[in-house]
């Protein structure tokens, strides 16, 4: 079976599966002149705190176990919490990792605020930017820009809730910095954003010129990670891996889903939008693992949904790639060989 029509057999709720290795060009003996180590570090995406009743009790999981681990470093893929002063002590609990934490910005962290106000809250540096760990390169981007009439605008307050032709753009000049930076670097690349470089649904609008550039240096690029769209899948392109993390916290559903029946009453007004979300009992996360010898390994949390599952509720099953699931999937992916 060719490797095309093995991974349009491969669903994404297949938890268990680990998959076959996807060889890229990059050539580990150029890892090797590194004299790195493996590289572990912890991942999270779409913890929603601003909607989740429990999302501190969530967060406080994964970072005991980052902690337990002893992994390098921690990221969050955006959906984080805004920049209120009720989620200071949400952020003290992101504090408590003693090791390097990074943010990439979600949409929903600018509902209420600028992107100078979350930088500020989350003590972020920029809203893109690079940085180096054991040899290896990474790269957070920021897609959370509108485009009309020519000009990129930032999302801010609520901005973005406007035509979805209008929104989720990555800006001229960061495409340039993109450039550059790949150009720069030596080092293999992990290179994360919130919302997908390859989805083609709901990912970047004009991803194709990023992935354009991403493809003119496929041999340094290990692999995208996102978060937003809330689902768990891998989907391989012109040589390059994408990983879609699934949300800590849960599944949207539209209105003729939702359901009253999962938490207390109290809970339904004070969270106005819980009965749109289709929880999973367990916060899901994941860590990943970069072997200098050419492998990254992802391990991901499987849980269930607290019932009614959204398909109780009688949602069909979406189609290839948009698919729902309560767990992050684990994965072993090649980029080099010696």
């Amino acid at each position: 079976m060719d490797r095309r029509k093995f991974m349009n057999q491969l669903g994404a709720g297949s938890a268990a599966t680990v998959l076959p290795s996807m060889m890229l060009s990059f050539n580990t003996s150029d890892l090797e002149s590194h004299k790195t180590k493996p590289l572990v570090f912890g991942i999270v995406a779409d913890v929603h705190k601003d909607l989740m009743p429990d999302a501190d009790e969530r967060l406080e999981k994964f970072i005991s176990e980052a902690q337990r681990r002893k992994v390098d470093y921690i990221i969050q893929l955006g959906d984080f919490c805004m920049a209120d002063n009720e989620n200071k002590d949400f952020m003290n609990i992101w504090q408590t990792f003693k090791g390097p934490k990074y943010h990439v910005l979600g949409n929903h962290d600018m509902d209420r605020n600028s992107k100078k106000e979350m930088l500020e809250f989350w003590g972020m540096p920029k809203t893109y930017y690079s940085y180096d760990f054991h040899g290896f390169h990474f790269i957070v981007l920021d897609a959370n820009f509108l485009y009309k009439d020519g000009v990129f605008i930032d999302y801010e307050k609520s901005n973005f809730y406007v035509n979805s032709s209008y929104r989720t753009f990555i800006d001229d000049k960061q495409i340039a910095w993109l450039k550059a930076d790949l150009e720069a670097t030596t080092s293999p690349t992990v290179i994360f954003s919130h919302q997908s470089l390859w989805h083609y649904q709901w990912g970047v609008k004009n991803r194709l010129a990023v992935q354009k550039i991403m493809e003119g240096h496929k041999e340094k690029i290990i692999c995208c990670m996102n978060g937003h769209n809330h689902i768990d899948f891998h989907h391989h392109q012109n040589g390059i891996d994408y990983l879609e993390i699934n949300s800590m916290s849960y599944q949207w559903m539209e209105d003729k889903y939702k359901n009253t029946q999962r938490y207390p009453k109290a809970m339904y007004e004070q969270y106005k939008w819980l009965p749109n979300m289709a929880t999973y009992r367990d916060p899901l996360y994941a860590f990943a693992s970069i072997d200098p010898a050419g492998t990254i390994s992802l391990e991901g949390i499987k849980s269930q949904w607290v019932p009614p599952s959204p398909y109780a509720m009688g949602m069909p099953k979406s189609i290839y790639g948009n698919e729902y699931s309560p767990e992050i999937s684990d994965y072993h992916i090649q980029f080099g060989q010696k």
